[in-house]
């Protein structure tokens, strides 16, 4: 469940990116040869030979997996999620920072040589998800731009692919810089940036292909993510910043988030400071009074709000399963800006992901629930 709650906060552009570090710990990768050819390898656990390796020349994850649990130094090759390659590995026991074993395929076999190199990882991860291991593998990737126009404004769309040779072809994000036109719009245009993979652990990216490698899924994972801009003033910038992954484990996750930006500062702003006190409810430890992070996470709307915002939701067959009548009721929110009023998403699990809707509520009717920063944020629209 780490993993999961780890997903929804990195995929938000509004939480960045590329985030802090975790705590990390040490532990140890393989390096050596496989008959004449070098590898890397790395697994999962000291004591099994659940993992995998590549070709260093090749760059294409191998997973190798235990052929009996009563027999861990045996292990298989898998490619992708379930395709066994017919070559067996039969290691030797270890000894110390060394590691032999043979690897068998129709009749052929082929010496293992390897040495044990220091590596750090996360404090919940495995050697498999250490920047050593993982870096040759998501380097190689390219971004290339374009000009694109929004509403009558030029600016540069901005498109990711990640490296084909490493299985990696499935990472595709997409962002886009302004026209240094404003103070401002250096500093967003680099948080702007951060959503595009840099080839390390350090962005989501590179974790989400270790996190899949090291739940078994034997595959390197996907994810498709697009930073487009909704609003574009010489004053503001509104995004939205959608998408779906697979990072491992039982399904893929799919998220929805807005972020807004004031282009004289450069400065993300929170859309929470557009409501008058009670109209937003906040997570527990969060206050309307006591300002802590520079976006507070919405908890809930009231009721009247609530009421104001599902007014507008699209008429829909499965209205009753998404739980349309009761709001949502526990769901977070995120609010971004719009031309017409501001826009609201409701944060839905993955088994009623489906059911969400963009919602914006025309300046007129969330009048009512404005503070004096939401009424200058709508009068400066006009």
């Amino acid at each position: 469940m780490m993993q999961v709650r780890t997903l929804l906060v990195a995929l938000a552009l509004t939480a960045a990116p590329v985030f802090a570090q975790e705590p990390q710990t040490e532990g140890r990768i393989w390096r050596g040869t496989l008959g004449e050819t070098a590898i890397t390898a790395c697994f999962f656990e000291q004591d099994s030979r659940a993992g995998a390796y590549y070709a260093d020349a090749v760059l294409e994850p191998v997973r190798l997996e235990p052929t009996d649990e009563s027999a861990p130094q045996v292990a298989r090759e898998l490619r992708g999620f379930d395709e066994a390659t017919g070559a067996i590995w039969t290691f030797a026991p270890e000894a110390g920072e060394y590691l032999a074993g043979d690897w068998q395929d129709a009749g052929q076999t082929r010496p293992i040589h390897l040495t044990a190199v220091p590596v750090s990882f996360s404090e919940y991860g495995t050697p498999c998800e250490s920047e050593a291991f993982l870096a040759p593998l998501l380097a190689g990737g390219e971004t290339t731009a374009k000009r694109a126009r929004f509403e009558g404004t030029d600016y540069t769309e901005l498109a990711y692919a990640g490296p084909k040779r490493s299985g990696l072809d499935d990472y595709s994000v997409t962002s886009f810089a302004l026209d240094r036109v404003r103070p401002g719009d250096p500093a967003v245009n680099r948080a702007l940036a951060a959503a595009l993979p840099d080839g390390t652990t350090a962005h989501f990216a590179g974790q989400c292909a270790g996190w899949s490698m090291a739940n078994a899924s034997g595959a390197a994972g996907y994810l498709e993510q697009a930073v487009v801009p909704i609003l574009m003033t010489a004053r503001w910038l509104g995004v939205r910043d959608s998408g779906s992954s697979y990072c491992g484990g039982a399904h893929p996750n799919h998220f929805t988030g807005f972020a807004a930006y004031d282009r004289d500062s450069g400065a993300e702003v929170d859309p929470a400071a557009w409501f008058t006190p009670g109209a937003l409810a906040f997570y527990e430890g969060d206050s309307e009074t006591e300002p802590k992070a520079a976006k507070r996470a919405i908890a809930g709307l009231s009721d009247a709000l609530g009421k104001a915002v599902l007014a507008h939701w699209p008429e829909r067959e499965d209205g009753d399963e998404c739980g349309i009548a009761d709001g949502f009721g526990g769901s977070g929110w995120q609010i971004g800006l719009t031309r017409e009023g501001p826009v609201f998403v409701p944060q839905l699990p993955h088994v009623i992901f489906a059911c969400t809707e963009e919602v914006v509520l025309p300046w007129a009717e969330a009048r009512p629930f404005l503070s004096a920063e939401g009424r200058a944020v709508r009068d400066s629209l006009r």
